[in-house]
């Protein structure tokens, strides 16, 4: 990752710092505790401790304060937290902060923004780091099951979107300059393969398992693989392998 791209991580890790041990943090973490009992069970002084532990990359991550999570904890932990986050306002950016990791790797996966609209690294991360907050303030009070994978994959699919309606703007207006003497509208590229397959899904997602059509979605259509799913739900790449191939199998039925 260049400089470019870790610059606006490192403003919001400066702005953090300023907030985790605050009192207000520590009135938010009280506040959570009391609506959920998984957060409540952690005994967290305050966000500072729960962020602490849910940005951990290890596979079983402790907190400042000696408690330790594994993947299926902090998922819930998590989930707990979106679902309850209208608690407080510092919830959701204790969320955000969280999220960075998974920043990061949305931000490699779209090599960050090149083609896109951005004038730099720096930009598109500014803008990734704003479409997190966009999401997690849309869906603050719902109850996800794949509550991380959910809002990642929201992010990466927002920022995608713009991605290819930039590069397919450009290709239009490549394509009528180079015909000179051709007055009209540049045709609209049709959907690719990905794109219908997006489609499909969101049209047939109310006959599909959710969590069946989350897999197929995230792998298919975002472009995560397996590993990358299993190391962000806890589920093993069999599993979700299996929930994936189910969900194929139902759309071509």
């Amino acid at each position: 990752m260049s400089t470019d791209a870790l610059r606006p991580f490192e403003r919001l890790a400066r702005d953090w710092e300023a907030r985790r041990r605050s009192p207000a943090s520590r009135d938010a973490a009280r506040a959570l505790g009391h609506a959920e009992a998984d957060i409540g069970r952690l005994a967290a002084a305050d966000l500072g401790d729960l962020v602490d532990a849910l940005a951990a990359r290890s596979q079983a991550s402790a907190g400042p304060w000696g408690e330790r999570l594994d993947r299926d904890t902090a998922a819930a932990v998590f989930r707990a937290a979106l679902r309850s986050a209208q608690v407080h306002p510092l919830v959701p950016r204790a969320l955000l902060q969280a999220l960075v990791p998974g920043l990061v790797g949305v931000g490699r996966r779209l090599d960050w923004g090149n083609g896109g609209e951005w004038p730099s690294q720096d930009a598109f991360t500014v803008d990734a780091i704003a479409t997190a907050w966009e999401v997690l303030d849309e869906w603050r009070g719902q109850d996800r099951a794949y509550a991380v994978l959910d809002v990642l994959s929201a992010v990466r699919c927002r920022l995608r979107r713009r991605i290819v309606r930039h590069r397919s703007l450009h290709r239009s207006e490549h394509s009528v300059s180079a015909d000179e003497g051709d007055a009209k509208e540049p045709r609209a590229p049709g959907p690719s393969d990905v794109e219908e397959l997006a489609r499909a899904i969101e049209r047939e997602r109310r006959l599909l398992d959710p969590a069946d059509a989350c897999v197929l979605y995230a792998h298919r259509v975002l472009g995560y693989s397996l590993s990358e799913l299993s190391a962000s739900s806890g589920h093993s790449r069999r599993y979700l392998a299996a929930r994936r191939d189910r969900a194929a199998a139902a759309l071509t039925a």
